[in-house]
């Protein structure tokens, strides 16, 4: 799709902020959000030479991400190139691709200048894997794309699976500690028990990164999402790997921003397919922000948080 996508396509990835990576790794999908820009049909972003997804990236290339601007988002597949000064044997390669590379890092500069801003007002903590010497410049080749809204799917480009699955009886999680209790006070505080988030699902053709919903309730914390837009996964059975990004952004200051992932299984439950609980899934559904009539929920059993504030982050194992 490389330097034809379509204008609506271009118009959300133009104005939304934030892009949530999903990468392959053997513990399931791993989502988080990034700063990026759009030039020459590709998604450029930046991340740390010794990262988590710079590590996936060198074994599996496969990508999904998530770009959200306001009530639409664009949901996408595709792979990764890297272009690493410290690595020799890509020179070649990255001189071939000079002028590609000039434009992306002068858009990439250009739209994220607040954040770089933010940078030299907290120059003197920024750890080294924040700054230039440090990172990696990547770019995404999309291979397929959708367009979704509170309604569903508007339209899409490229192979999409279309297949659901859901668990035929359903209750809500009502006792035990909270799903989010694990995270440090002020990480967790300012999560609040509800919002918006992006939802990483691994289906047989890779995994797929969503709009969803979500709220904690109980024990129990959950994902709701237009069912037509969950069956873009092509989800042959009614649990996955899952991962699920809950973040609070700042608009100019990496310090101060502050989420968590969600990582272990998700559980689909439709409430239209259920024999039992159905009234309780619609509940939940609405809870989370979703009132379409066609709603599905993904109950998330967590197995690790991963949480980040400013620029430390850490990681919990869930009992």
């Amino acid at each position: 799709m490389r330097d034809h996508l379509p204008l609506d396509v271009e118009a959300v990835l133009g104005r939304g902020e934030f892009c949530y990576v999903a990468s392959v790794t053997r513990h399931g999908p791993h989502v988080t959000p990034m700063v990026f820009a759009l030039a020459g049909g590709r998604v450029w972003v930046t991340t740390s030479r010794g990262s988590v997804k710079a590590r996936a990236w060198r074994l599996d290339p496969s990508v999904a991400g998530l770009v959200r601007a306001g009530d639409v988002s664009v949901a996408f597949t595709g792979t990764v190139r890297t272009f690493d000064l410290l690595e020799v044997d890509s020179w070649v390669r990255d001189l071939f691709e000079a002028p590609a590379l000039a434009v992306a890092s002068t858009r990439f500069t250009r739209k994220n200048a607040r954040f770089f801003a933010g940078y030299a007002v907290d120059a003197r903590h920024v750890p080294l894997s924040w700054t230039p010497p440090g990172r990696v410049f990547t770019a995404i080749e999309l291979e397929r794309v959708a367009v979704v809204d509170a309604s569903g799917v508007a339209e899409t480009f490229g192979e999409w699976p279309r297949a659901l699955t859901s668990v035929p009886r359903f209750r809500a999680t009502r006792a035990g500690t909270g799903p989010l209790e694990g995270l440090p006070d002020d990480v967790r505080s300012p999560l609040g028990e509800s919002g918006e988030g992006a939802l990483a699902l691994e289906g047989p053709d890779g995994s797929v990164v969503l709009p969803a919903g979500w709220t904690a309730q109980g024990g129990g914390l959950y994902a709701a999402l237009a069912r037509e837009a969950l069956e873009l996964a092509g989800l042959p059975e009614a649990t996955s790997r899952a991962a699920f990004a809950i973040d609070r952004p700042s608009w100019w200051r990496a310090r101060n921003m502050t989420g968590a992932m969600v990582r272990g299984t998700g559980e689909v439950v439709v409430p239209e397919a259920l024999v039992s609980g159905a009234a309780s899934a619609s509940r939940i559904a609405r809870a989370a922000g979703v009132t379409h009539a066609a709603a599905a929920v993904v109950r998330l059993r967590a197995e690790q948080l991963v949480w980040w504030r400013g620029w430390s982050s850490g990681t919990v194992a869930v009992a």
